[in-house]
């Protein structure tokens, strides 16, 4: 969202695009380490999209009602990761 604002207002942000790739690729890596310790078969990858499209559903529509629960849901999960 910074980035985006940086873009439509055409200021700097002082590199937070930096930041969010880094960990764009750390994920990846996590991804892609996962997929060559665990053979993925057809059934496990279609549980995975649809897992993904009922979050993302239910995210959204959280995301319209209340955002300041979203940001504190994310924050908790990033925390989590951390630990």
């Amino acid at each position: 969202l910074r980035h985006m604002t940086s873009l439509r207002l055409m200021r700097r942000d002082h590199g937070w695009i930096h930041s969010l790739l880094a960990e764009a690729e750390n994920e990846r890596m996590h991804l892609l380490i996962a997929l060559t310790l665990r053979q993925p078969g057809p059934f496990f990858r279609m549980a995975v999209i649809g897992g993904q499209a009922i979050f993302l559903t239910w995210y959204s529509i959280a995301y319209m009602v209340c955002p300041r629960y979203c940001h504190r849901f994310v924050g908790y999960l990033e925390e989590e990761a951390v630990h």
